[in-house]
């Protein structure tokens, strides 16, 4: 009795037989091996998924995000070799009519097994080299692991697996840009009683889009957090990038609508299938758009740029500096570095990274902050100006316009001089800080510098 293709795939669990004795135990084992061989997935795989493939999100799935979705291996522990089942012994004795196909089947399986393992061995190679540029800490190493984590945790079909990572090692930090679907022509299903896929009402798709945004966050920050292979960051940050249409013009339109950052700590100690997305984001001080459907751009918590060109290294000035100083008549490009210095005593508690930008007294940044703090947190442009004059109010403006071009929060002018009326006037309704001499010298005392700022000897000098 022969079997069709079709019954091939099926393996009739639901024989019961008496004849065949041995034959019939290995036509059993020989269909789980089956099963198993066909599951088998390579390390730079994705896994078979549980979703159908259509173009229409199932609730269901959105609920697994945080569950099935976030499941074991994560991190070194993906480039180990998955384990791959011996076939089963063939029996001594001649088979019974009824299993004469289960020769070819079990003929067919072991030519697929010998593929698997030969792809197995060209992919051990390529599994240790990862491992161990991931270990010396290759950031191109380690950016590949992160992104085969998020290959081995697949999203259903409707939603996009596009995620980009930025890393810094000096702080720590790791940011991952994921894409949001447009969440008013995202189509979300649920069963009818008749079984069949219906659209979900209207208030329904509201919260539905929230749980999804929250879990999409959630889900890339703890992917990320669990993946690092050697303890090269400490604070993972997630961005959620979104392109609609708005309602309004009907041009199309991008930008950030969920943001979320949390300390590496955090995340790893979330326990998976027992999340609920709006009470875990709110918890990690996520922030989002009111309303993902009607989608508004929000300013990130964090956004890390670590390929600025224009960064220095840091220098030690005022290991050289003597007492009582004069701030004024020192080279500019040291006034810069003592700047950049203040400011990582300010904050030396709280993580944050502050990098002067390489001589040039016309690129519109002396140093950047970048501070990992969810609550005050972001990115912080820093310009020094080593003056003897008032500064006036052209210099905040061209502030103004280097915060908003460097998508920074705030912008910090710092000089040895004083502000004019005009200069206050502008900046008292923007993200900008101005300070003056004397509260410069108020700052380093603080921190136990005792300098001084004479202008007229600097002038003198001049």
């Amino acid at each position: 009795m022969g079997q069709t293709d079709a019954e091939d795939d099926l393996f009739a669990d639901d024989w019961v037989f008496v004849e065949g004795g041995s034959w019939q135990e290995f036509h059993s084992r020989l269909a789980d091996v089956e099963r198993s061989l066909k599951e088998h997935r390579g390390v730079f795989q994705a896994p078979r998924t549980w979703w159908d493939e259509r173009d229409k999100l199932d609730l269901k799935e959105i609920e697994r995000l945080l569950s099935l979705g976030l499941q074991a291996p994560h991190g070194l522990d993906l480039l180990m070799k998955p384990e791959l089942p011996e076939l089963p012994e063939k029996p001594s004795s001649t088979p019974t009519q009824l299993y004469k196909d289960t020769l070819s089947r079990y003929e067919r399986l072991s030519s697929l097994r010998k593929r698997i393992l030969s792809r197995r061995e060209r992919d051990e190679g390529r599994c240790e080299q990862l491992h161990a540029r991931c270990r010396s800490g290759d950031p191109a190493a380690i950016n590949d692991l992160l992104s085969l984590t998020f290959t081995r945790h697949p999203l259903p079909k409707p939603l996009s697996p596009s995620v980009a990572f930025a890393l810094d090692f000096e702080t720590k930090i790791a940011l991952c840009t994921i894409e949001a679907p447009d969440f008013a022509r995202l189509s979300i299903v649920r069963r009818s009683r008749n079984w069949e896929w219906i659209p979900v009402s209207k208030t329904e798709k509201k919260r539905s889009s929230e749980r999804l945004l929250y879990s999409l966050c959630i889900r890339a920050a703890y992917l990320t957090a669990m993946s690092d292979p050697g303890e090269f960051f400490d604070t993972i940050a997630v961005n959620a990038h979104q392109k609609w249409f708005d309602p309004a013009t009907g041009n199309p339109r991008e930008g950030i609508t969920a943001s979320l950052q949390a300390t590496k700590d955090a995340l790893t100690a979330l326990r998976p299938g027992h999340l609920e997305p709006k009470a875990c984001f709110r918890h990690l001080a996520g922030i989002a758009t009111p309303n993902p459907q009607d989608a508004a751009p929000i300013r990130p918590i964090f956004v890390l740029d670590t390929a600025d060109a224009r960064i220095a290294a840091n220098r030690d000035v005022a290991a050289d500096l003597g007492e009582e100083t004069n701030l004024a008549s020192m080279p500019w490009e040291d006034f810069e570095h003592l700047v950049r210095q203040l400011f990582e005593w300010m904050f030396k508690d709280g993580g944050v990274e502050v990098k002067v930008t390489r001589a040039s007294r016309d690129r519109g940044v002396d140093a950047i902050i970048f501070d990992p703090d969810p609550i005050r947190g972001g990115k912080y442009v820093v310009q020094a100006k080593r003056y003897t004059r008032t500064v006036d109010v052209a210099a905040v403006r061209d502030l103004y316009g280097t915060v908003v071009n460097e998508g920074a929060n705030r912008g910090i002018l710092v000089t040895t001089a004083s502000y004019g009326p005009d200069a206050y006037e502008f900046a008292k309704s923007k993200p900008i800080s101005l300070i003056d001499g004397p509260n410069l010298i108020v700052l380093l005392l603080k921190h136990g510098r005792k300098y001084r700022i004479d202008l007229n000897e600097a002038r003198d000098a001049e």
